[in-house]
């Protein structure tokens, strides 16, 4: 099950990218085409999946721990403490998670009015990455605490005591 989640995920991101660079590369060509002044349309799709995708890898990052860190106090610590360390920066990522989950579910409601520029589209379809982004940052959070409470692999129990 976590397997397919993660392909999903992966493959919507690719998938986001190959739809980024095709319109990019067809709004482009189709300049040069006399009686076409282009599609008016592409920069705004492209703007959206590009959220969308950073959104979505940014919980694949956390998953991965390749987001910033500044664990080398951590790693000097020994390995009850560095626990507690993990533990307690989880914990903050789960705060700011939650924040950015209920203030983006928020704007997307009270934005499903609004409508984009160009497709004319509410609003809301592009500030629904935020909180999906956010969920799946929370999830993931979750997964590592769980890991690090159960002595599992984590980023705290790959440094040497």
């Amino acid at each position: 099950m976590t397997k397919i989640y993660i392909h999903l995920i992966e493959a919507l991101i690719i998938l986001g990218l190959i739809v980024m660079v095709a319109l990019t590369f067809t709004s482009a060509m189709i300049r040069f085409v006399p009686g076409f002044g282009g599609i008016f349309w592409a920069e705004e799709v492209t703007r959206y999946v590009s959220i969308w995708m950073v959104f979505l890898a940014a919980g694949l990052g956390v998953r991965r721990g390749i987001h910033l860190s500044a664990d080398m106090i951590a790693m000097a610590a020994p390995g009850s403490v560095r626990r507690g360390m993990f533990l307690f920066a989880y914990a903050l990522m789960l705060v700011f998670e939650g924040v950015l989950l209920w203030y983006g579910t928020q704007l997307a409601i009270s934005n499903h009015a609004q409508q984009s520029a160009s497709l004319r589209m509410p609003m809301s379809y592009a500030y629904a990455a935020i909180p999906a982004g956010a969920a799946i940052m929370v999830f993931e959070t979750l997964r590592l605490i769980v890991l690090e409470l159960t002595g599992t692999s984590t980023a705290a129990s790959l440094v040497d005591d």
